[in-house]
């Protein structure tokens, strides 16, 4: 197998770390309500944020040894954003494809339409992935209201050295808001012109004996779009069609946390049933027994102490379950001509991590988790009655240890390295390496490498016979470049090279490996003034490459754009935001019904798109309002459909509106 040499990378990265900075900080850590007890003088100072998902302690983002982000409650109010997907798409080296199901996150080039699997999705440091197709839900099947997040914070770049398996391409910590933050009673109502409509109500008391409660419960219910045309590429001979009333959703979700002293007790549901407007492989459009119903549950119960001057330990003991079941009407004349899918899982574990200070400068890390999934179960059953049963279990653990140590004021070294057993696979070893610099007070260079790992998942394994044995890997270099500009602006600039092998792909109707590589380029810059008025903007090239099959990948924007600019109308009461994106052409992929082969389709077309949202607060007391166009120039628009569908796109909504209420008691 021929590589590009990772020496050219290098080159080009430090060529492009010798440009001026125009680039993005991590967000401001305080929220709008901080803002108002701040002197003029604090008001134009951008604050450096802090994250605990890129080394599993609290720390300066420009302290983590990752390229971090880190979105705020305050920032989704402001720009309207309705569930994590559109959060994370706002995010440079972001976007997110949609197949009228589900929400697929690509990350710096690859989107494999695969359920998010390379991902690791956490709520509090809890993993969300499942256990069957290691999925990461990011949009309405995400079992928390956007109400109820305090902070998203986003590490690019391999993360198996803390976390194991999926931590490939990122990690995603969905930080929550406390029972003392919410201190009341909150209720929300919101409608939508796509005849949807939505309720949520959060509760939270933080009493003075240490014991804080939280609760939050949600309910969504949409008919969706009404008519969604499809035109599969000629080639394929499948005549299009129109789904008529084949897009409605519905999902309730609920969460609750329950802290007192040094223990945390956690918990959430979702269940979202969610019609399927598009046709699958051998299915039949337009059928409407064609839907998915989806249940995921999780309890976790944590313990977080520090024994002065001796070590801070951070233990945790959980128990989930997913299941799924999906109605798949096939295209046969004769009986069977139904299939319905039934997949469940269940599993346990126990994380247990010892954190050191030495000398007040040194951090010391050492961890180990277990996992064991105990129920992995798929039941097809025909509508003769006839089923097909898979079942397995799998156990893991890995073990850790990471340090960051001072090697001078101003620069610091950061090294780890954790082992996995994963199932029966081969063992996995995946080291991290930093170097920070920190020449002035204001200016941060990383030079960063790391690798990470996925496993094969249930369905890899069941649906490939067995004929997949090694897990992926990726070994990922980077450059970070990041600068305060003045007390207004920060800003980072990245470079990055990620070679990649044994990538797990659905083609042909079977899972096959591949190898690919892909580079490229994030810059950044976000700005905060007095009185509220912020902006962000960035812009990403990025280029991935099939070293296997050869070509470019499928789903792979070479340039993206972004830009969000919030304007205060009313005193701090009242605020305009804009949100710009932009992703170029790209490349699709389908599979042809005839023969089950995995073909290139036609490219999906360049687009722009700009939201509009007007959020006002307190000018009724307690009253909270948004209005929101989305769209809106009514841009005709496409995503690249996943290797699963028999069509090259699936056309996205045109404008629409939201309109929402919140009130505290």
């Amino acid at each position: 197998m021929h590589r590009k040499p990772a020496q050219q990378f290098a080159v080009a990265s430090l060529t492009v770390l010798l440009l001026p900075a125009v680039a993005r900080a991590a967000d401001p850590a305080d929220n709008l309500a901080a803002l108002k007890s701040m002197s003029l003088e604090d008001l134009g100072e951008i604050r450096v944020s802090t994250v605990v998902a890129a080394s599993k302690y609290e720390q300066k983002t420009t302290e983590a040894p990752s390229s971090v982000s880190v979105v705020t409650q305050d920032e989704i109010k402001l720009y309207g954003w309705r569930n994590l997907s559109e959060i994370l798409a706002s995010l440079q080296g972001f976007y997110v494809s949609y197949d009228r199901n589900n929400a697929y996150l690509g990350v710096r080039g690859l989107s494999l339409g695969d359920f998010n699997s390379r991902v690791l999705l956490l709520i509090d440091g809890h993993r969300m992935n499942d256990n069957l197709t290691d999925s990461a839900g990011i949009g309405n099947e995400f079992p928390l209201d956007v109400s109820m997040i305090d902070r998203v914070e986003v590490i690019r770049g391999p993360g198996s050295v803390l976390y194991g398996n999926n931590a490939f391409f990122a990690v995603i910590n969905v930080v929550t808001r406390s029972a003392a933050q919410v201190n009341g009673v909150e209720a929300a109502g919101e409608y939508s012109d796509n005849f949807g409509g939505k309720f949520n109500v959060n509760l939270g008391k933080a009493f003075t004996n240490g014991l804080s409660v939280l609760v939050s419960g949600a309910y969504y219910r949409s008919d969706g779009q009404p008519n969604l045309p499809y035109t599969p590429p000629p080639a394929s001979g499948t005549p299009g069609w129109v789904s008529t009333n084949m897009d409605g959703e519905y999902y309730g979700s609920a969460f609750s946390t329950v802290k007192y002293g040094d223990f945390t007790l956690q918990g959430g549901f979702n269940r979202r049933e969610k019609t399927d407007p598009t046709a699958l492989q051998f299915t039949v459009p337009n059928d409407p027994r064609a839907r998915s119903i989806s249940d995921r549950s999780y309890l976790d119960l944590s313990w977080n102490h520090d024994f002065p001057d001796i070590v801070e330990v951070a233990a945790r003991l959980y128990y989930d379950r997913y299941d799924l079941q999906t109605g798949n009407p096939f295209s046969n004349p004769l009986p069977p001509n139904f299939y319905l899918d039934t997949q469940s899982g269940e599993w346990w574990g126990a994380e247990v991590q010892l954190n050191k200070k030495i000398w007040d400068k040194h951090m010391i890390s050492v961890g180990a988790e277990f996992r064991d999934d105990f129920r992995q179960h798929d039941d097809v059953m025909d509508n003769l009655g006839d089923h097909f049963i898979k079942d397995a279990t799998r156990v893991s653990e890995g073990v850790f240890a990471e340090g960051d140590f001072a090697l001078r004021d101003d620069l610091h070294f950061n090294g780890g390295v954790r082992y996995d057993q994963d199932g029966d696979f081969e063992p996995s070893f995946s080291p991290r390496l930093g170097l920070i610099y920190q020449p002035l007070e204001k200016s941060t260079f990383k030079a960063l490498y790391g690798t990470a790992f996925r496993a094969p998942n249930f369905q890899e394994i069941s649906d490939s016979n067995g004929q997949l044995h090694t897990p992926e890997t990726i070994d990922s270099y980077e450059l970070v470049y990041e600068q305060g500009i003045g007390g207004h602006l920060r800003s980072s600039l990245s470079a990055f090279y990620n070679q990649m092998d044994g990538l797990i792909v659905f083609q042909n109707g079977t899972y096959n490996n591949l190898d690919a590589d892909t580079r490229g380029v994030e810059v950044a810059i976000d700005g905060l003034w007095p009185h509220g008025l912020r902006s962000r903007a960035s812009y990403t090239w990025q280029q991935t490459q099939d070293l296997s099959g050869g070509g470019d990948f499928p789903d792979s924007p070479e340039h993206m754009v972004k830009f969000n600019l919030s304007v205060p109308v009313y005193l701090e009461k009242a605020f305009v935001s804009l949100e710009l994106q932009y992703v170029n052409s790209r490349q699709t992929y389908y599979t042809d019904p005839n023969t089950a082969a995995t073909v290139p389709g036609m490219d999906a077309a360049g687009y722009p798109t700009l939201n509009l949202t007007f959020f006002s607060r307190d000018i009724v007391k307690n009253l909270e309002f948004t209005a929101g166009i989305y769209n809106l120039t009514d841009e005709n628009y496409a995503d690249p459909a996943s290797r699963y569908h028999v069509q090259d796109q699936i056309p996205q909504d045109g404008r629409s509106f939201r309109v929402k209420l919140a009130y505290r008691f």
